[in-house]
């Protein structure tokens, strides 16, 4: 998965951060510790892969977590907000870049998609239609499944 996603720590509100407690911002396999406000990045590898924020104290030990999906982020593009962290709230600006290589591949990829969408299109037309007329000239036989709306046209017509 082509990108990034820029991570802006704008503002902390109410949260105990002190010398011993932490803030760990991460994605995937990077990490950063967050002390002050600053941007971080991190390449888009996987839309399973989260952000998290963390705050723990001085043993590495869970205080409080927050989760936001990168999915939420690539489709919104640039999303601003305070996000509940414990008692308080991290302001935090979440952008998902392309540089102009990623936009190239993901328009290659998207014309070659849709390429393929309209090749299978066209290749199934003609095939349904000819399967249509064969199951029409077939006559109904003791052992074929019919179902009953069917049936009761099937029955009237070889009672005729």
């Amino acid at each position: 998965m082509p990108g990034t996603i820029l991570v802006s720590v704008l503002e902390f509100m109410g949260l105990p951060l002190s010398s011993s407690t932490s803030l760990t911002v991460s994605m995937g396999k990077t990490v950063y510790q967050v002390s002050e406000k600053g941007d971080f990045s991190f390449p888009l590898t996987s839309l399973r892969n989260d952000l998290i924020v963390l705050l723990q104290d001085v043993d590495g030990n869970e205080i409080w977590r927050t989760g936001i999906e990168a999915k939420s982020i690539v489709e919104k593009g640039g999303w601003e907000d305070f996000f509940p962290l414990g008692s308080g709230h991290l302001h935090l600006k979440l952008q998902f870049i392309l540089n102009d290589q990623e936009r190239e591949k993901i328009r290659i990829m998207r014309q070659s998609a849709l390429k393929k969408k309209q090749d299978e299109l066209l290749d199934s037309s003609p095939r349904s239609a000819t399967t249509s007329a064969r199951s029409a000239a077939l006559p109904l036989c003791a052992n074929d499944e019919v179902s009953d709306q069917n049936r009761s046209t099937a029955i009237s017509v070889t009672s005729s």
